[in-house]
């Protein structure tokens, strides 16, 4: 399970660390540790369990200890607490050892890898950017989205993956698939991928971590201490992706087959 790498990987980096603030709002959440790392994922607001006890610590966390919250995201009981285990875990990423992908594109997902005219391209979630970064492009470009809000005449749903993933020869994966559970299923329909690329805030940047799963480059974001403030209180006000982003550096990792 690749969660279970990423934990292993960030333990001792946790080691004596704790948790200094949370936040969660509508459409993310952000945890900052007691040295003042940061870090951001999505909240799955319509993959939410409809049931009071989804956080039974909730009033507690300031405090806890952060390799407990980020053995959450391993656990898997609920949306919320893997999100919350996933922040804590891209708070602790080595940035300082990572060997970005030189783009004239600030490390943008899409251009981070060779996309070719006869390419078959398969959009795990419905990625705004992504989606709209490919817009005029020949490609066939399949989007598989669970949401049912989010679908257009344009997009496939979860059954039709393993029929069409197998066509695609670049695929790009929301990393909300890492909170909900999905993506360990779906990349065994990656059969025929030159390139799959984990895409959004909540990717972990652990190359090592993903070392012969088939994904060959993660595309997420480092959450700057120096903004703490304002991303804390933009999570808390309903501020969205595109509002966060200027407060941190988009990164783009190759990882080794």
């Amino acid at each position: 399970m690749i969660l279970e790498r990423v934990y292993k990987l960030a333990k001792p980096r946790l080691e004596g660390r704790s948790i200094h603030d949370v936040r969660i709002g509508l459409g993310l959440m952000a945890v900052e540790l007691d040295n003042e790392l940061v870090g951001v994922t999505y909240v799955l607001s319509n993959e939410i369990e409809r049931t009071c006890a989804a956080l039974p610590q909730a009033g507690s966390l300031v405090g806890m200890k952060a390799d407990e919250i980020a053995l959450w995201a391993v656990e898997g009981k609920n949306v919320i607490r893997n999100a919350l285990g996933l922040a804590v875990l891209n708070s602790v990423a080595d940035f300082e050892s990572l060997e970005q992908i030189n783009s004239s594109q600030d490390a943008d997902a899409v251009f981070s890898v060779d996309i070719r005219p006869e390419d078959t391209i398969g959009i795990i979630g419905h990625i705004g950017p992504v989606i709209n970064k490919l817009a005029g492009r020949k490609n066939r470009i399949l989007i598989f989205e669970r949401d049912e809000s989010k679908g257009t005449a344009e997009t496939y749903p979860e059954s039709a993956q393993s029929d069409l993933l197998p066509k695609c020869q670049v695929v790009f994966i929301t990393s909300s698939t890492l909170i909900n559970g999905t993506l360990d299923p779906l990349l065994k329909y990656c059969t025929n991928a030159r390139d799959i690329v984990m895409v959004g805030s909540s990717t972990p940047l652990y190359p090592e971590a993903f070392t012969g799963t088939g994904v060959s480059v993660l595309s997420g974001t480092r959450w700057l201490s120096s903004n703490k403030d304002s991303i804390l209180a933009g999570v808390s006000q309903y501020a969205g992706i595109k509002q966060l982003m200027k407060y941190g550096q988009k990164i783009s990792v190759k990882v080794a087959k």
